[in-house]
């Protein structure tokens, strides 16, 4: 992990569709935590897979996270508070290195994203009121654009082309591919 680094944040982030084709609402506050660890001298970054039974992005890849809640003193502690929850990752092992810009979401949210660098001998294990698995995928393969494909789909009248990644868990794609996106192309050296 010693050859990791983040150049400071890019002005450029990644843009949700145009908002002047749905009606504006306001925007709920949320945090996700992109957990970075090393393995075998390689940055990988831990994944979530939502279990089908939850009533909102079943099945979806993701990273831990969730809303912003009245006890949170900041967003940093919700992604810090859900990371525990879901992956039962004390705080204590992570490291918060930055912050990317936000996301905006068409269901209403803005994402929040911290990068934080887990502890060499941390261990998870995950609630599977919330997580139905956990799993690393390599940054370098995620930095790879070869690695993703154009997914096009149309939403108001208009074709809107978003990038997804497979994965043994099913397909990457949506806020956190762009938060990830974002991600790898702020990193100062390759992985």
């Amino acid at each position: 992990m010693a050859r990791f680094q983040l150049t400071a944040p890019a002005n450029e982030y990644i843009q949700p569709a145009d908002k002047r084709h749905f009606k504006q609402r306001p925007q709920r506050a949320s945090a996700v935590m992109l957990p970075l660890i090393d393995v075998d001298n390689s940055a990988h970054i831990l994944l979530c897979k939502r279990p089908m039974f939850l009533n909102h992005h079943p099945g979806e890849i993701c990273l831990p996270g969730g809303k912003h809640e009245l006890s949170d003193a900041n967003l940093r502690h919700t992604a810090l508070r859900e990371l525990s929850e879901e992956l039962n990752i004390a705080p204590s092992n992570v490291t918060v290195i930055g912050q990317l810009g936000d996301y905006s979401t068409l269901t209403g949210f803005t994402i929040t994203p911290f990068v934080g660098v887990l502890a060499p001998d941390t261990h998870w294990h995950a609630d599977q009121n919330e997580v139905a698995a956990s799993f690393l995928l390599p940054v370098s393969a995620l930095a790879d654009v070869n690695n993703w494909q154009p997914l096009p789909f149309h939403r108001f009248g208009k074709t809107i082309t978003l990038q997804g990644f497979s994965t043994p868990y099913g397909l990457l794609w949506g806020a956190t591919a762009s938060i990830i996106k974002n991600f790898t192309k702020q990193l100062a050296i390759p992985v």
